[in-house]
């Protein structure tokens, strides 16, 4: 434990980093009995553990907090979290108080860090003030600074925070300078396990996979039917770079990865956050039974057979997963993506996912009927969303960020580079997305649009964000898709703004999508944070783009969609990609 002397002097320190105190002797204040007092629901009934910000501030400030690993525990290697902080005021003047906080992830249990004391304590405090009188002071500009460890401003973790098998987090909170209304979040989650479970090869039997170890993918791991793998919620895994790690559900085998907000189901990298890089492992594969327009497909990297004639396939349930730092490429045309849905029925069931950092595409459809909502691709090095080979499938709340320079596309759509008109032809229906694009895109990079709809690829899609492209929004070539334009092909209700060179480079393109009767808008989306390299915020702040009107009768229709009237994948008043599970570390 830390001397109290030694306490005041981080305080100082962290004080001079830049949260100036503004006043010396803080008004009392009534403190919420804890931070996640009245739980919210999300869409699909699953309790939300943290309120939502407070909506639609242009100068929201910036955090992203994080452990050294996810896991901890015997055969890790790792002992008690590191913990560092980065943030960015983004000239937010009002008066703020800044919380630090420890969480159980299951129980709720919660611990407020102080710098008075030098611990965490169960009275909800602050970190400069006492509890019912927080102290307020100015946003600080940090860059990974370590709060916690060897060379931590506040020292080692206190061993007030338990090293129990658990699920746990870190909190970092800028409220109001009453404490009362969160400004901004960041949090950093991590489990401490029981051991390591090492896996190769084929599963041949139903298994479950619990939070309470940590499993780690040696080599490729193939799912076969009709086993199903079971995997907890909270539960982490492992790909190894060296042993191309992968995981694989073939054909007529289910994988049922059911996480929550609080408890999400992340696959990832094995190296230390800070030595992560896309292509660390291989990502997920899922092989189903539904229709391609291609005789006997194979997937790419060895990863088998998929297709059939049963668009309800059930490859089972994704939710709340994120997958960081896969993809592999082999060759140019053999690449292991973030996620790959092959063949995926439309009886799987699939909704808030994140891929992040993939060294091939974030999130491919090959064909099949897959639908998903509440979809996340950060940072993906080719494109962020791709399907081919007759996808068929329906996307609603779907948000792609491009930040590094080193992306292509948010969208490459294709029915069939070989056969355009073949059949089943893609045309999926896509409903509130927004791309934030690569408008800093590296020379070396090709593609220069944002969205790329060619090779005879239909769809409909409405209450689009687009914007920051390095050269056109969207681009529709081959006249198998450009003859679809205005039937099969529809593009309404959208918003695209501020490409490098304008928003398509085809005259006949340009017409149709300026007509009044498509709805379409090229002012500004006033989205003020949208490819933030520590925390993007995508929300409108107002605007037309916040009510579009409703969605075309095509999806109105259709009870897969929900009925909402704004532009974009997230709701300007509630951002899903918010509620703590995704992730936004560029290593």
């Amino acid at each position: 434990m830390k001397s109290k002397r030694t306490v005041i002097f981080a305080a100082v320190a962290l004080i001079a980093s830049g949260a100036a105190l503004v006043t010396s002797s803080p008004a009392t204040a009534q403190i919420p009995a804890a931070p996640w007092a009245g739980h919210e629901v999300d869409s699909i009934g699953i309790e939300k553990q943290f309120p939502p910000v407070v909506p639609r501030l242009s100068n929201r400030p910036s955090i992203l907090l994080e452990t050294d690993f996810y896991v901890y525990g015997p055969g890790t290697g790792f002992g008690r979290p590191e913990v560092n902080l980065t943030t960015a005021g983004r000239g937010y003047t009002q008066p703020t108080t800044l919380w630090l906080y420890w969480e159980n992830r299951v129980t709720g249990a919660t611990s407020y860090y102080s710098l008075r004391t030098g611990d965490f304590g169960s009275q909800p405090r602050d970190l400069f003030g006492v509890p019912g009188a927080p102290a307020k002071v100015r946003v600080p500009t940090l860059d990974n600074f370590n709060l916690f460890g060897d060379n931590g401003a506040l020292g080692q973790l206190p061993g007030s925070v338990p090293t129990a098998t658990g699920s746990y987090q870190f909190v970092f909170e800028v409220r109001d300078g009453d404490g009362t209304q969160v400004i901004a979040r960041g949090n950093a989650m991590y489990n401490n396990v029981d051991s390591v479970v090492a896996k190769a090869g084929n599963i041949n039997g139903s298994e479950t996979w619990t939070r309470n170890n940590v499993y780690f993918l040696q080599a490729p791991v193939n799912v076969l039917g009709p086993a199903v793998l079971t995997i907890q919620a909270g539960t982490v895994i492992l790909g190894s770079k060296n042993g191309q790690g992968t995981l694989v559900i073939r054909q007529n085998a289910r994988i049922n990865a059911i996480g929550t907000s609080d408890l999400p189901i992340i696959m990832t990298s094995e190296l230390e956050v800070g030595q992560r890089s896309r292509g660390d492992w291989g990502g997920l594969v899922i092989n189903g039974n539904a229709p391609t327009n291609q005789a006997n497909p194979q997937g790419e990297g060895n990863s088998g057979p998929y297709g059939g004639n049963n668009p309800a396939d059930n490859s089972g349930t994704l939710r709340y997963v994120r997958v960081e730092y896969a993809g592999i490429l082999f060759s140019d045309q053999n690449e292991l993506n973030g996620i790959a849905l092959q063949g995926v029925g439309n009886g799987t069931t699939i909704d808030h996912l994140q891929v992040h950092r993939g060294l091939d595409d974030g999130l491919e459809f090959f064909g099949g009927t897959a639908d998903a909502k509440y979809v996340l691709v950060t940072d993906a090095r080719d494109d962020s969303v791709d399907w081919t080979f007759g996808w068929t499938g329906r996307l609603q709340h779907v948000v792609v960020i491009q930040r590094d320079g080193q992306e292509e596309r948010g969208i490459e759509a294709d029915n069939d580079e070989n056969n355009n008109d073949g059949l089943p032809r893609s045309a999926p229906k896509i409903a509130n997305a927004t791309f934030m694009c690569n408008r800093d895109i590296n020379p070396i990079r090709e593609p220069s649009e944002c969205i790329r709809l060619r090779r005879g690829t239909a769809g409909n899609f409405s209450h689009l964000l687009q914007q920051q492209a390095p050269e056109e929004g969207i681009r529709v070539t081959e006249d198998a898709s450009l003859a679809l334009l205005g039937t099969e092909l529809t593009i309404q209700n959208s918003y695209f703004f501020n490409n490098g060179s304008g928003l398509t480079d085809n005259p006949t393109v340009a017409t149709y999508l300026q007509a009044g009767a498509q709805g379409n808008n090229f002012g500004s989306t006033n989205v003020p944070n949208g490819r933030s390299l520590i925390q993007p915020d995508v929300a409108p702040t107002s605007g037309g783009a916040t009510d579009v009107g409703p969605l075309p009768a095509v999806f109105l229709n259709d009870p897969f969609f929900d009925s909402v009237r704004y532009a974009g994948g997230v709701n300007p008043n509630d951002s899903w990609i918010d509620d703590g599970w995704t992730t936004f570390s560029d290593n």
